[in-house]
């Protein structure tokens, strides 16, 4: 057995207990082994928060926001030179978010030094390593979007790389996830394998509910321009649709994300024209789709207010004051005949929006390209950010949101804005801390090597409480797509705030944001009221529900959980004895007490003694250690943490 000095142990408890996320334990010696010690810890509770974060904000609140810098070379992508855009899955279901990076390359005969798309595989502690040489068909073209989503429900993520045009030579591709890190090119046979399309914006939907994703490509070049939705058959093919009303022939399509703006359970669709300044008014408008229910669709952003003409790029939803409809930001880049400034919509609730980008304080000239919102210090309201294209623009941009309809410019208090010449930008909490992470993608199409990716971990520490909620879908899409999910909870007023999400799958610009519904809670503890309404029209619902937690729900008509993430409820593994529950409080044991080694319903100091034994093993999955709690590969202080949060009865 590895002996291990007590002093690494009671040092590994003094930064513990000094972390930024102010977790205390008390620590009480009981004992001392001839190599080791035997430990017993009596709590573990979070600080009480002392600041208020729920009405407008001062601008000295928003100094102490704060991010670290984590990108590593394989992130920076120092070797890839010409990035385009990232999405965010967990593709292996060990409940670490993984990242795709897309490239673009050789275009027009010119080589912006481009080079193969990444796959980087999340192993915990803020590390990555790539995989795409694993994979078939990853990385074979040069991309600009790509997205993921379970096309047939085996409950492993499928994606697809879009292809960027190569005088008409290139294709895109789907990649059908066979087992644990093999991906199969199914592409042939199916039109998604379309030449000349040129994806800019993706996005999976199960438009038609029949429990299947289906594709919505908005393209951008060649006289193939039009808008595509290819229906999934469900048995790994797709037929293109046709007379939907989504073409909108000749009408060159960036970003596009998908909402039920309506709250009429449909879902309708905005896309971002894009097109150049020499094609008549009319091709530059943006579209708001709205579903008509039978299969069409009706372009209704005049009479909306949201037909703008703004050379844009980059769009996405959000409820922004938390009325319970969703509004929209758009990304512009400047035209001959348009400033550049980018909009923002807030949703009246009748269909129609209202412009309020000036008075928001959203509307400087940023030639921007990708858009997205996230609540980034958890105080229950989404901010905004923007990413800025070219090397003599301004900075990409964090607003902060105030909640009274007006955004501060964080630029000069925070790291998030220190990039420029970037295409996208994607919200992933990559560390499961509940403070939401960005990841800042740059280059250039015209002057490579310019922006590096930059991924900043969100290291805020003004006490606020957050959820997730991670869904499975059983009737619905296993990737929940299109779900809405709807908390209420109270402020320190005792105010009751609401706020929802969607389960999106392509927004912004190139972009895919992690699956999971994140929210921040400001100064709540407790959910007083969850309702999540899946697509299949099933509104499942729950009712005080503690903070701080990522909580992934499967379908169904009553409250679930799914600890172990098979995509089956707690309660039946445990039933079908497919999960044991020694203690009978309906939570498997391998959930609640992994660091149990010993399976004696305690851990306590023979479980210590059992990771100490192997102590900076190395865990493969042809040899996996039980000990390698966090599954990083590796034994050694982040994994001795996890046991001590779990330590005593289980």
């Amino acid at each position: 057995m590895k002996a291990i000095h007590l002093t690494l142990i009671l040092s590994t408890l003094y930064w513990y207990e000094m972390r930024p996320d102010k977790r205390r334990i008390t620590v009480h010696l009981s004992a001392v082994l001839a190599c080791s010690c035997m430990l017993a810890f009596a709590s573990n509770k979070k600080q009480k928060p002392s600041i208020s974060t729920s009405q407008n904000i001062p601008l000295r609140m928003i100094e102490i926001s704060s991010w670290e810098n984590v990108t590593t070379p394989l992130v920076a992508g120092e070797n890839h030179e010409n990035h385009r855009g990232s999405a965010w899955c967990d593709f292996n279901n060990d409940g670490l978010l993984d990242v795709y990076l897309s490239h673009f390359g050789v275009h027009n005969g010119v080589d912006y030094l481009g080079s193969p798309n990444q796959l980087l595989q999340n192993i915990g502690n803020g590390n990555f390593i790539e995989i795409t040489t694993e994979i078939s068909g990853v990385g074979s073209d040069l991309s600009h979007h790509s997205a993921w989503a379970d096309i047939d429900n085996d409950g492993l993520p499928d994606l697809f790389v879009g292809q960027s045009t190569n005088y008409g030579q290139d294709q895109n591709h789907l990649l059908h996830h066979d087992s644990v890190g093999v991906f199969s090119d199914i592409t042939n046979g199916n039109p998604l394998a379309m030449f000349w399309l040129s994806p800019r914006g993706v996005s999976w939907q199960d438009v038609n509910l029949d429990g299947y994703v289906d594709l919505f490509i908005s393209n951008s070049g060649g006289d193939q321009r039009k808008k595509r939705l290819m229906i999934n058959q469900g048995d790994g093919t797709f037929v293109l649709a046709e007379n939907t009303g989504l073409e909108s022939a000749w009408k060159e399509g960036r970003g596009v994300a998908w909402c039920d703006f309506d709250n009429d359970g449909l879902a309708d669709v905005y896309v971002v024209a894009g097109s150049e300044d020499n094609l008549p008014e009319v091709n530059r408008k943006n579209m708001l789709f709205k579903n008509n229910g039978d299969g069409t669709w009706t372009n209704v952003a005049a009479t909306a207010g949201v037909a703008d003409v703004g050379h844009g790029r980059g769009v996405a939803w959000g409820d922004i004051n938390n009325d319970g409809y969703m509004d929209i930001i758009v990304g512009n880049q400047v035209g001959s005949d348009h400033p550049g400034d980018n909009k923002l919509y807030t949703n009246n609730g009748d269909g129609t929006f209202t412009d309020i980008s000036i008075s928001s304080g959203i509307t400087e000239n940023t030639r921007c390209r990708c858009v997205s919102m996230a609540d980034y210090d958890n105080d229950g309201l989404l901010d905004l950010y923007t990413v800025t294209f070219g090397t003599t623009t301004p900075p990409n941009r964090l607003y902060h949101n105030n909640g009274d309809g007006t955004f501060t410019d964080t630029a000069q208090y925070t790291p998030a804005s220190a990039n420029s010449n970037g295409n996208s930008a994607t919200w992933a909490d990559f560390d499961n801390d509940g403070w939401i992470d960005l990841l800042a993608v740059g280059g250039s199409s015209t002057a490579p090597g310019i922006g590096q990716n930059r991924l900043l971990r969100n290291t805020n520490q003004n006490g606020n409480h957050w959820i997730e909620f991670e869904l499975c879908g059983l009737i619905s899409n296993r990737s929940a797509i299109g779900a809405r999910v709807q908390i209420s909870h109270r402020n320190e007023n005792g105010e009751l705030i609401q706020q929802m999400r969607d389960v999106q799958s392509g927004s912004g610009y190139n972009s895919q944001n992690m699956f999971r519904a994140h929210f921040g809670l400001g100064l709540s503890e407790t959910i007083e009221n969850l309702t999540i309404i899946w697509p299949s029209g099933i509104v499942q619902t729950g009712t005080n529900i503690p903070s701080d937690q990522i909580l992934r729900i499967v379908e169904s008509t009553f409250m679930t959980t799914d600890c172990n993430r098979n995509c089956v409820d707690d309660a039946e593994d445990i039933i079908s004895g497919y999960s044991l529950d020694t203690n009978g409080n309906g939570i498997p044991d391998s959930c609640e007490c992994l660091a149990d080694f010993d399976n004696d319903g305690q851990v306590d100091v023979h479980d210590i003694l059992a990771l100490i034994s192997t102590w900076e093993y190395v865990s493969t999955p042809e040899n996996p250690l039980e000990t390698d709690l966090n599954g990083d590969g590796i034994v050694n202080i982040h994994d001795l943490l996890i046991l001590i949060e779990q330590y005593g009865t289980c």
